[in-house]
């Protein structure tokens, strides 16, 4: 389970310099009874209440900065204690976050808000984050927004006015070795490519030249599944070389002639990524080329779905789907049929959700001039059966026959399916408008089925 620390009362606005309550407890331990008082005493007015008796020291456990038995700073407590000043302190605390409790999500997930001109609040970066895997964030938790104001505080984001933080593109990189642009670019590779740099960059050392055989057979012998062995230059070597991870040469002896001759260098910007960085995501489901799209506003979007050229449409459509699986609060698990293996005219996929109970989801989206059909809606009931989904959800960019409404309220009722339709202009709507009408749709519609399905047996007969 990916979580982040906790921070209760522990806030720039609250400590300041984070190494103050570090100097309390370094100065009074083993007696808890004397740094909570002072704890309380310096920050909280000496309120004689649980935020310096319990928050304190529980926010200090979680970011292992303090041990309880004895009663001392951790070695990485002592470290941000001997800091200069104030904002090197700040930046040693956030380092040590994103290096052993999962910050680098905060940064993850600012950038996204930011590539898709939403707006950052409370709840919004709770939302990217369990977008982005982070589990245990309760509604009333400050811990995340708490976790952005130290990396403010530390200088790696800038933030002007209302206007959401801007990374700090110098200060990222200085701090945690790695900026905000680099983790994007990394993220956005297939994951071929990913496991080469990783290979590439723990066996070179010192950014020397490795024979290419080397880096190669070393993947194929850990990941051969992940690998097309006779595509590996054109599909791996030369892209990362064109994206500046590597140096490749393609004239001269150090080329060779083969697949798997000649040299390769790891680049200054491969060697300056803490290797840490360098971890190839086996979770990733979505294809690279939507990834790096992913954030695509969504009057963007729109444009792209109304495009004369049918591989705008279709991008379009794979980014519609996409969007309103992550809005509804699901998880994307696989792509069935992508549109560009139907002329561009549809999309389908699975997702998931844990909301109270798990549920499968099976998403439909076409982007045609014509009605969706009978016959198109019962294709997606025979699939759902096969892949034990729970919902099918057709989405189109024109409207749905009569024919098809209907047999989608006769499976609703019969079966323990239900469907999710939605129309043109309700995608539209939803485009415009954003994820709340989306929500206040699948919940309209979550009613409509519960209505349909009220007639059917909760007991089964003879089972009393």
């Amino acid at each position: 389970m990916k979580r982040l620390p906790s921070f209760n009362d522990f806030s720039p606005g609250i400590i300041g310099d984070v190494r103050r309550p570090l100097a309390i407890l370094d100065q009074l331990a083993p007696d808890m009874t004397a740094v909570v008082a002072e704890w309380d005493k310096t920050f909280f007015a000496s309120a004689g209440n649980k935020r310096a008796s319990t928050n304190i020291p529980a926010t200090l456990t979680s970011l292992g900065l303090m041990s309880r038995s004895p009663l001392a700073l951790t070695d990485a407590g002592k470290a941000i204690l001997g800091a200069p000043d104030r904002i090197e302190a700040a930046r040693q605390l956030v380092r040590h976050i994103v290096e052993v409790a999962n910050g680098m999500a905060i940064v993850d997930a600012v950038r996204s808000l930011n590539a898709r001109g939403e707006m950052l609040t409370k709840a919004t970066l709770k939302r990217e984050l369990e977008v982005n895997g982070i589990e245990g964030l309760s509604n009333a938790t400050t811990d995340h927004t708490t976790l952005l104001n130290w990396m403010i505080e530390a200088g790696l984001f800038v933030r002007s006015g209302r206007a959401n933080p801007q990374p700090d593109e110098s200060a990222m990189k200085s701090v945690l070795g790695i900026s905000a642009s680099e983790r994007s670019s990394f993220a956005e590779l297939p994951l071929s490519q990913q496991i080469f740099l990783q290979i590439l960059r723990r066996v070179a050392e010192g950014g020397s030249a490795i024979p290419a055989k080397q880096v190669i057979d070393e993947c194929l012998r850990e990941h051969r599944q992940r690998f097309d062995e006779d595509q590996v230059r054109a599909k791996v070597i030369r892209p990362l070389a064109d994206a500046g991870w590597i140096e490749a040469p393609t004239t001269g002896a150090p080329a060779g002639r083969g697949g798997k001759s000649g040299i390769i260098i790891p680049s200054a910007k491969l060697m300056g990524v803490p290797i840490e960085q360098v971890l190839p995501d086996f979770d990733q489901v979505i294809p690279p080329d939507l990834r790096a799209k992913i954030d695509l506003p969504r009057a963007e979007v729109k444009q792209l779905l109304e495009s004369s050229q049918t591989y705008d449409r279709g991008l379009g459509l794979e980014l519609l789907a996409l969007k309103m699986i992550l809005d509804i609060g699901l998880e994307p698990r696989a792509f069935r049929l992508r549109s560009r293996d139907t002329a561009y005219a549809e999309v389908d996929l699975t997702a998931e959700g844990r909301n109270l109970l798990f549920s499968r989801w099976n998403f439909q989206c076409k982007c045609v001039g014509t009605r969706v059909s009978l016959g198109d809606v019962a294709k997606e009931v025979g699939l759902a059966i096969y892949s034990k989904a729970h919902v099918v959800a057709v989405v189109t960019t024109s409207e749905f026959s009569s024919e098809a409404i209907n047999y989608a309220r006769q499976i609703t009722a019969e079966t323990h399916l239900q469907f999710l339709l939605v129309n043109g202009p309700a995608v539209i709507s939803y485009l415009e408008k954003g994820a709340g009408f989306l929500l206040d749709y699948v919940a309209a519609n979550a009613a409509g089925v519960m209505t349909q399905k009220r007639g059917q047996p909760v007991i089964p007969q003879g089972a009393l």
